[in-house]
């Protein structure tokens, strides 16, 4: 390993090829045979597009290949859907939170692309669920199979998406939507800003489409409306949930929806 001019360890490096690949001042820096070849800043809502980017320049990826993740994709969404109740209009757990998702991405004033990404995030969300869904399905004890079973569906979910590398940008969402803003969250224990910024939009939305629509031990013996809800994630602001991305939600709610606190 070695060290640029300004004496910074490299995030990795590789010796053969002489590329090295540096964070500095808040920007990612790669760098062949001493030379920048890439610059960009380290902005996790990036990291997306920058991929794309260079595997399509590496030939990584065929003109077939969004249409190839596009299906892959669906796959899942309908065994997750079906997997999940409907409520009176039609509409499950996964799909209410995609909505919301793709709701809040524009009221942050984000692109048409970015908030379809976030929704399809959303819809993936919990795609570890259909191993517990398996387990209840073929257990005689399926309640108590649920409950020694439910921390294992972000793993699950981060295990099925690994199958194809054309969803791995969707892993970080799926295995990291129940860390906590605290480090108490599972499965690893992620603190603060340590958590994908996905999952931490999703933690919250997930929170509020379950509690105002299941009755859940994990939070509560009876459905909330929506204003308790709310008043229940500003109160778990900082604790459970990012306080800026908790404060931007609120606002949302209230604005789209007209929700008063």
């Amino acid at each position: 390993m070695f060290k640029d001019a300004f004496n910074v360890d490299p995030v990795c490096d590789d010796k053969d090829q002489k590329i090295s690949i540096f964070e500095e001042d808040n920007k990612i820096i790669v760098k062949k045979d001493g030379r920048i070849v890439a610059q960009f800043e380290d902005n996790e809502e990036d990291y997306s597009a920058i991929l794309q980017y260079y595997a399509k320049k590496a030939g990584l990826m065929t003109p077939h290949a969004k249409g190839i993740e596009e299906l892959l994709r669906s796959l899942f969404v309908n065994i997750i859907i079906l997997t999940e109740v409907e409520d009176k209009n039609g509409f499950s757990h996964s799909q209410r939170v995609a909505k919301l998702a793709e709701e809040f991405a524009r009221f942050l004033g984000w692109s048409d692309e970015q908030a379809v990404d976030l929704r399809n995030h959303a819809l993936l969300h919990d795609v570890g669920k259909i191993a517990i869904e398996q387990l209840m399905l073929y257990s005689p004890t399926r309640l108590r199979t649920l409950e020694l079973h439910y921390q294992d569906h972000p793993t699950m979910g981060a295990i099925y998406l690994s199958i194809n590398e054309l969803l791995w940008q969707y892993i970080p969402t799926a295995r990291n939507h129940h860390e906590r803003w605290d480090g108490k969250g599972f499965p690893e224990g992620l603190k603060g800003e340590e958590i994908p910024f996905y999952a931490r939009i999703m933690a919250i939305i997930d929170y509020y489409d379950e509690v105002t629509n299941f009755v859940s031990a994990d939070w509560d013996s009876e459905i909330k409306s929506p204003s308790q809800a709310l008043n229940e994630i500003k109160a778990l602001s900082g604790k459970y949930f990012d306080p800026q991305l908790t404060e931007k939600f609120i606002d949302f709610m209230v604005s789209t929806y007209q929700i008063k606190l």
